[in-house]
């Protein structure tokens, strides 16, 4: 009985490999974060199809010069429709942001569903 369980978990796990991932960022509408940190501010922008903005401390970077930036970013937080926003802080505080003050996170998946997160630190 186990050794059937463990099949077809495993097949399961084969047939379905993104259930509980996240999405690529060809798999969503919208992601924009910012970001209020000590050292500035960052924001980073997708909008569907190819549509790429980073801007830090006043400077803005748009298309492929952005693209990197910001696919970066969205990979490093990992979003999911189920992360609160002590989860995404933390998240950011791993992709190297600790000295936070605000975080404001908007994100369309593909189903057009419409998430958004607020962190502040004075409201913690």
């Amino acid at each position: 009985m186990k050794r059937w369980m463990l099949i077809v978990a495993v097949m399961i796990s084969v047939a379905f490999p993104h259930v509980g991932d996240a999405e690529s960022l060809n798999e969503v509408f919208l992601f924009k974060a910012t970001v209020e940190a000590d050292e500035g501010t960052y924001h980073w922008e997708y909008n569907s199809p190819d549509n790429f903005e980073y801007h830090v401390n006043g400077k803005a970077m748009h298309g492929e010069k952005a693209k990197q930036q910001v696919e970066d970013m969205y990979e490093n937080i990992s979003l999911s429709q189920d992360m609160d926003k002590e989860a995404i802080a933390r998240a950011f505080q791993n992709a190297g942001y600790e000295e936070m003050s605000r975080i404001d996170v908007r994100w369309q998946d593909e189903n057009g569903d419409l998430y958004t997160w607020l962190w502040d630190e004075n409201q913690e």
